[in-house]
Order: C-alpha cells, then structure tokens, then sequence
C-alpha cells in the first residue's frame, strides 16, 4: 500500500471538457495562482482535450465536420503553461496518434502537457491517480475496431486494468474518467465507471463529456462532473468548468469553482 501520497500537500485543478480551448487553460491556471500565491502543482484534464498538435492529427479524431478545427494548442508556446497539466481521452480526441505514441505513462504530448494513457494508475505530484480513457459503447467491448469513431470507446479489459493497477497503488485519492458514473443523475452515466469508484473508493471523481456542472457522492467519494469550458460547444452558464483542490494531511478539500 502506498502512504507517500497520504502526507503531501499538493494543489491542482481539474478541468472540463477543452474542445482546444488551450486559452482558457492558461486562464484557469493563472487564476487558481491568483487565489494560490503560487502557481499550483498540476492540472488534471477530463478528457476531449484536443490536444490538436498538426493537420495528421486533426484527421484522426472523430467529431462532425462543422466542429472540425486545430483548436489553440498548437499555438501554445514553451512557457504558456505554468504548471504540469495531465489529460486523459474523451470521444473527440486523435486517437490514431495517441495510441502510437503511448509507451509509459504519462506520455509528453507537448510543453508541460502529458497524456496518461488509456487506463491505468500512478502518483503523479504527491497524489495518488487511477484513470480510464474514452467513452462506453452500447454493449460492452473485449475488441477495439480502427475506426475514428471506434477508438473512442474504452475496453472491458481497460476498466478491470484500471481496477487492478489502482489497487495495487492502494490509497486512491482521484479517479478521473470522461464518462460520468451511473446513479449521480437519471439518464446520465455508466455502471461500469461507477464499478471503478465503487472498488477503489477515492476520495474524488471527476469526469466530463455531458457539459454541466454536477456534485454528488458515491459512498464516501465525492464525485464532481465538470463542466465544458467557455465557448466549448455551448452557450450556458460556464460555472464549474473548473475547480481548485488542496489536499493536506491525507484529505482533499474543493477550495474554489470557477466559471
């Protein structure tokens, strides 16, 4: 069991649905410095991040046309990001490209920007993190098709990997997935994302993908749906599309929403 993480103080973001709205990234972070006094430890990104590096990139990821764009990331430049910002996969991502690239987690995608991975677990900054890429399909996948669309749905074996490396680690302080967990809110979520909660009993889940703002609690874990940044696909009210955490003496408290 890992007890490293229990005695770090360590402040992060998590962050919603980017969509390539890297701008408001480095917003968040100043922000959260602001409130801070000091630049935080890291960002956790909830997935569709599009982390677009070029055009062979764009023509990987499965989204209509009418949203089809490079986004702002590419335009970032060495220094714009302050702190370490880790994101996983959602249903809008260049999965083609990721999955080539992905050998140990986490895998440097750019200036301070990593990808975890499909699945998996580790301490990153202190903090003990279980994640699962993607979204469900219909009935539940043993096989990935090639498709665009296809790679965007994760893997029976993914959530049990999962599972397993999370309980390995022991003391899962956030578990991080784009697909919401079921029973949080009728008609939204998936049992097999709450199966993750439900084994590894974190402290947090946060995740993304429905674009709104939402708290609830599975057992003694609290669960924070973000919600989509600014201009990311729709026109209501932001709140909640980020949040600042600080975890001290084993606990992790929400200190601030934005949005």
């Amino acid at each position: 069991m890992n007890n490293q993480s229990q005695n770090t103080k360590t402040t992060f973001l998590a962050i919603g649905d980017v969509h390539g709205h890297w701008d408001q990234v480095i917003d968040a972070i100043k922000s959260a410095t602001g409130l801070l006094g000091h630049v935080p430890d890291l960002v956790l990104q909830v997935g569709d991040a599009e982390a677009l590096r070029n055009e062979e990139d764009l023509a990987t990821v499965h989204v209509p046309n009418k949203y089809r764009s490079m986004g702002l990331f590419s335009a970032l430049e060495p220094g714009d990001l302050a702190c370490p910002v880790y994101f996983i996969g959602g249903n809008h991502e260049p999965y083609e490209m990721l999955d080539a690239a992905e050998e140990a987690s986490p895998t440097k995608w750019g200036d301070n920007v990593y990808y975890l991975g499909r699945s998996g677990a580790m301490t990153i900054g202190g903090l003990n993190i279980a994640w699962l890429s993607g979204i469900q399909r219909g009935e539940t996948l043993t096989i990935r098709g090639t498709s665009r669309k296809e790679r965007t749905y994760y893997l029976e074996a993914e959530v049990d990997f999962a599972k397993r490396k999370g309980l390995m680690l022991g003391n899962i302080d956030i578990v991080v997935t784009h697909d919401w967990p079921s029973g949080i809110r009728e008609g939204r979520g998936t049992d097999l994302i709450r199966s993750i909660t439900e084994k590894l009993e974190p402290k947090l889940h946060v995740c993304g993908h429905m674009h709104a703002s939402h708290e609830a609690t599975i057992g003694k874990t609290a669960v924070h749906a973000l919600n989509a940044v600014p201009g990311a696909g729709h026109s209501g009210n932001p709140y909640g599309w980020w949040r600042l955490y600080r975890k001290e003496h084993g606990q992790i408290r929400n200190i601030y929403v934005g949005g």
